[in-house]
């Protein structure tokens, strides 16, 4: 447009050069024509004087011809009055950007004047760091590696929990709770470390008892190429006892525990001996623990990265987990999209020092830690973040027992895929007022299905729909009936938040909530906007006053 304007201005001031000659010729016509209209009459009558009618006609339509240029002529002085605004109006403006430029160029000109200034003090006053910290760091320097040499050469690093506060590595550690079973448990630490970072999550492998081959197994892990992993070997006696509950504290009758019962102690003393060891003997300010039988996906890391700030923006969060129990394939469709709930997942999950520290008083060493942490007393109305697609997957024990609900729910568990860069999203939409909003607004405007047959026959658009359950027998029908897992956790449907499980069931969106949820979610949606107001009138009276 800018290149088309500049030849029409080229054009207008060829023009613009005859103007004079223009305007003359054009006086010319206008002194013709008025002779014209004086001396040709316009209705000549037969036989009369002066000229002739062929004459007249052609005097006519000259005259015509003349009025036409006149016009033409006139429109073209209009046309060049126009291009003569438009090329002041230009060259004002290009005056303008000529000087905008010489003044940024002599803005720039002077930063880089002080930058060089600041560049060269800076210099100056490193130099002289260098010179008093040159003496120190060398003699650190020589220390650390003489160190490093001899743990090398005596390889007192295989040994486990050789670590103090001091040494441990910095990062978010992961404990990794091994089993008795060496092949799989090389699977489980396989899968974790080949996408782990280089730096930023340590990986404690525990031993629970002094198995020489489970020791020799965690052992190879801790070194690679000759070169030390940031790999580290955890061991622990086992001082694990229990009983079947319910039993007499009496000697004589006290039963021996069953095996389940032994093993979920002993499972508990162990992961109470872990967190201990990372809180409270390293410092860590978080740690994440890793059940065994577990593979881990591609972008495990990147989502506990992401989510580990979440701890600190809001206080209701207690925990972060890599499982759904929801999370089969047929209902878990979106790898980037995250959920809270109020159940304390099975598997892989992380927690902050400030948690540990309130729970570790009355952790239940002999007993089943997970029904414990899960009563309303410890999780105070606290939640866990989940995906929708799982972070991690579980493989079939091969310990004789009864596998039914591993083979009709675990082992449809999708094990993501796509890895997604949680570091680029917003999670603040996790906390908790932001998050209870946002599901009210999707639940009250979703479709609502009277029964769970309907929705087997449901045939509407794509979207969000929402089917309502009465207590917990009415939540156990409808789970058996989609094929979800019915077992409730601590009265709660697993995966569940304020009653309300979140899954994907065909092209919708399905939200199956409690009778009453709205009058729960409104209470508190309402509150959190009341608050938002009252903290605004009370920023507007400090303005006025």
């Amino acid at each position: 447009g800018y290149g088309h304007g500049l030849d029409k201005m080229t054009r207008a001031s060829s023009i613009v050069g005859n103007t004079r000659c223009l305007i003359t010729q054009l006086v010319s016509c206008l002194v013709l024509m008025t002779a014209l209209h004086i001396y040709i009459p316009r209705a000549c009558p037969k036989n009369s004087k002066g000229l002739s009618e062929s004459a007249a006609q052609d005097l006519q339509t000259e005259l015509k011809a003349y009025r036409a240029r006149f016009e033409s002529e006139a429109e073209m002085l209009k046309k060049i009055n126009y291009y003569q605004r438009t090329e002041e109006n230009l060259n004002a403006a290009m005056g303008e950007k000529d000087a905008l430029i010489q003044e940024l160029r002599d803005s720039l000109k002077d930063l880089e004047i002080r930058f060089n200034d600041t560049r060269e003090d800076e210099k100056d006053d490193n130099k002289d760091d260098q010179a008093k910290s040159s003496d120190n760091s060398e003699e650190d320097k020589k220390a650390e590696q003489e160190v490093e040499e001899d743990q090398m050469k005596n390889q007192t690093f295989l040994l486990p929990n050789r670590l103090t506060r001091e040494s441990a590595p910095v990062g978010i550690p992961v404990g990794i709770i091994t089993d008795s079973n060496l092949k799989e448990q090389k699977k489980t630490i396989e899968s974790l470390i080949k996408g782990i970072p280089a730096t930023g999550f340590p990986v404690f492998i525990s031993q629970y008892g002094t198995e020489n081959e489970m020791s020799k197994m965690i052992q190879s892990y801790l070194m690679k190429d000759k070169s030390r992993q940031n790999i580290y070997h955890l061991q622990f006696s086992n001082t694990t006892t229990a009983t079947t509950p319910g039993a007499s504290s009496s000697a004589s009758s006290t039963k021996p525990a069953t095996a389940s019962v032994l093993s979920a102690a002993r499972r508990s003393n162990h992961l109470y001996r872990i967190l201990s060891t990372l809180f409270d003997s390293y410092g860590y300010a978080q740690a994440i623990v890793l059940d065994d039988y577990l593979d881990t996906a591609f972008d495990f890391f990147d989502y506990f990265q992401a989510t580990s700030k979440l701890f600190e923006k809001d206080p209701s969060i207690m925990c972060v987990s890599a499982w759904n129990e929801n999370g089969q394939a047929e209902f878990a469709k979106d790898s980037g999209t995250l959920h809270r709930t109020d159940v304390f997942p099975d598997y892989a999950w992380m927690i902050d020092a400030d948690f540990w520290r309130e729970v570790k008083t009355d952790w239940p060493q002999h007993g089943d830690w997970k029904a414990w942490i899960r009563t309303r007393d410890k999780s105070k109305g606290r939640s866990c973040v989940i995906p929708e697609v799982c972070r991690v997957s579980v493989r079939k024990r091969s310990a004789a027992g009864d596998h039914t609900y591993y083979d009709q729910y675990l082992s449809k568990i999708k094990l993501n895929k796509n890895p997604v860069k949680f570091a680029t999203m917003d999670l603040d939409f996790l906390k908790k007022p932001t998050y209870n909003a946002y599901i009210y607004g999707l639940v009250r405007d979703s479709t609502n299905l009277t029964s769970a047959s309907s929705l087997q026959n449901y045939r509407g658009k794509p979207g969000d729909i929402k089917l309502e359950y009465e207590g917990t027998s009415g939540y156990v029908s409808v789970s058996r009936m989609i094929g979800l897992p019915s077992v409730l956790k601590d009265g709660h449907p697993p995966a569940s938040y304020q009653g309300i499980v979140i899954i994907r069931y065909g092209t919708w969106r399905l939200f199956i909530v409690p009778q009453g949820w709205e009058k729960r979610m409104y209470t508190e949606v309402k509150a959190r906007k009341d608050s938002e107001k009252s903290v605004i009138a009370t920023e507007d009276k400090k303005e006025k006053s």
